[in-house]
């Protein structure tokens, strides 16, 4: 089934007065919903590399884990983290501050670009490299390069703050002319509607419990969070009848991640069944890893067309 006969499945969400479009309209629809559409309808799976990272001399959130994933699994999505400067700049980085992860001290909101891009960035295995944490504009760049999808998150604080920060997201991927190659990740049920009200030509990641929660979103303009501890295959046909794609997390907390669970007895079969389960795209700290399982999937995938920017 398409997703514009979701309407058909659950009409009552058509009652929502959000001011974002109603739930099964076409108009707006993202260049990437076709995309996501075939994968799902074609039996395929795309991996998200969590921080854009699939090898541990690549920092996180960096260009080279980005090339690096894109090389590695063509089509794959890096899920990437952003956070603005003192003086506005868009740059890639997980932390409120820079110790963990570079050279630097401080929290990135009281630093100017110049400031954030003096320092270096230090990979997971302690290794540090030559580069600054990039701006989300380089960033795009290579996420284009690598042919992969950038999934920005967009870290959740006040409303107000969450907000600030979407629409100099979005000023950011529109100005690079990528909003064919971005997904923007929301927390909340009044953010991802927010959101996708602010940028109807992008895919949203919004998360979703029951279908319900689906109420004054587009439904095209979707990519369901289903969370990371549990498959939940009722949930997820219910997604894929009324045409939403569902993703679901393996990433996490080291040793207590599904990523950990799994290759704990060398037998990675658990994504296949993800796949085979309704899981469109799987969010992952081991990239690599869940490919080497999912190379049918994958080739499905591969199959479906794209416009890359």
């Amino acid at each position: 089934m398409s997703r514009f006969a979701v309407v058909a499945l659950i009409p009552a969400l058509m009652a929502s007065s959000c001011a974002a479009a109603p739930l099964g309209q076409t108009a707006g629809v993202p260049v990437l919903a076709s995309y996501f559409d075939c994968v799902r309808q074609g039996g395929g799976v795309v991996l998200s590399a969590h921080r854009a990272v699939s090898a541990p001399d690549h920092p996180e959130n960096s260009v080279a884990a980005i090339a690096s994933t894109g090389r590695a699994i063509p089509g794959a999505i890096v899920e990437i983290d952003v956070a603005l400067t003192r003086d506005g700049a868009l740059v890639l980085m997980h932390d409120e501050t820079l110790e963990r992860t570079t050279t630097g001290l401080g929290r990135v909101a009281d630093l100017t670009l110049a400031e954030v891009q003096a320092v270096r960035l230090e990979a997971g295995d302690g290794t540090v490299t030559d580069a600054p944490p990039p701006t989300l504009s380089e960033a795009l760049a290579a996420t284009g390069r690598a042919g992969a999808i950038a999934s920005i998150d967009l870290k959740p604080a006040d409303e107000s703050a969450t907000m600030a920060l979407a629409r100099a997201v979005v000023a950011g991927v529109r100005a690079a002319g990528a909003q064919d190659r971005v997904i923007l990740i929301t927390y909340s049920a009044e953010t991802a509607r927010a959101v996708a009200a602010l940028a109807p030509e992008m895919m949203i990641s919004a998360g979703v419990n029951d279908l319900v929660d689906l109420a004054g979103l587009n439904a095209p303009q979707i990519l369901a969070w289903t969370g990371t501890r549990e498959a939940r295959p009722a949930l997820w046909a219910a997604l894929g009848e009324a045409g939403v794609e569902v993703q679901f997390g393996t990433l996490g907390r080291p040793g207590r991640r599904l990523d950990d669970l799994y290759a704990a007895d060398g037998d990675l079969s658990e994504y296949r069944v993800l796949v085979e389960q309704g899981a469109v795209v799987i969010g992952t700290d081991t990239p690599l890893a869940a490919a080497s399982v999912l190379a049918g999937p994958l080739e499905a995938a591969g199959r479906c067309e794209r416009d890359a920017g």
